[in-house]
C-alpha cells in the first residue's frame, strides 16, 4: 500500500510540474499577445522625406525592409496583397552641438561633438479592418565628433563595445556613420512597437 501511495504521489508531482512548464511557456507568449488572425502580411510603402537630408528616405526604407526580412516579423508583400501597411515619413534630420570645450588658441568655446537626431512619423495600418494599429512619432539620435575618419578616433561610435580597428563596421566619416546608427536605432524602435502591438 505504501509503494502504491508513493507511486501516485510521484505521478501527481510529475503531472503538476509538467503542467506548470507548459502553462508557464504558454503564459509567456500570451503576455506578449498575438496578432489578429487576419494579419499575415505587411506592405512597407516608400519612405517619404520631409527633411532636408538627401537620400534619407532610401537609406531608411532599404534598411527597414532588410531588417523586417532578417527578423521575420511579418511576410512582406506588395500593397495590393497585404493585410497591413507600414507608412513612414521622415519629419526632420537635425544636427545640434552636443559637447563643448574651450579652444586653446582663441579662448572661445568650440563644439567637440554633434548630436544628429532623426524624427519620423510611423503609421501601422490594418487594411482589412480599416484602422490604425498605431500612429506614432519616433525619435532616435547618434553622437559624432569633429574628425575626418572614425577608424582612429578612439570612440565606440555605434555603442557595440568595440573601438576602432576592433570594430569591423566602424569606418567612414563621423556624420555618415552617425546617420547610419540613428537609422538603425529608429528601426529598432519601430520593430519593437510593431511586435509589442501583437
Amino acid at each position: 500500500m505504501k509503494l502504491l501511495f508513493e507511486y501516485y504521489r510521484r505521478m501527481w508531482l510529475f503531472l503538476l510540474l509538467t503542467s506548470l512548464l507548459v502553462f508557464t511557456g504558454c503564459g509567456y507568449y500570451s503576455l506578449k499577445g498575438s496578432l489578429p488572425a487576419h494579419i499575415q502580411t505587411l506592405s512597407i510603402t516608400p519612405v517619404l522625406n520631409e527633411s532636408g537630408e538627401f537620400g534619407i528616405s532610401e537609406t531608411l526604407g532599404n534598411t527597414l525592409i532588410d531588417r523586417f526580412i532578417a527578423e521575420n516579423v511579418l511576410d512582406l508583400t506588395r500593397a495590393d496583397q497585404a493585410d497591413s501597411q507600414l507608412d513612414v515619413v521622415v519629419k526632420s534630420v537635425t544636427d545640434k552641438p552636443y559637447t563643448y570645450s574651450l579652444s586653446e588658441s582663441t579662448s572661445y568655446e568650440q563644439v567637440d561633438d554633434w548630436r544628429l537626431t532623426i524624427r519620423a512619423q510611423v503609421v501601422w495600418y490594418d487594411i482589412t479592418q480599416d484602422e490604425a494599429f498605431f500612429d506614432k512619432e519616433f525619435t532616435s539620435y547618434a553622437v559624432y565628433g569633429q574628425g575626418v575618419d572614425i577608424t582612429t578616433d578612439g570612440r565606440d561610435n555605434d555603442d557595440d563595445g568595440l573601438i576602432d580597428s576592433a570594430d569591423d563596421d566602424e569606418f567612414g566619416s563621423p556624420r555618415e556613420f552617425a546617420l547610419k546608427v540613428a537609422v538603425n536605432k529608429i528601426i529598432d524602435e519601430i520593430i519593437n512597437e510593431v511586435t509589442s502591438t501583437w
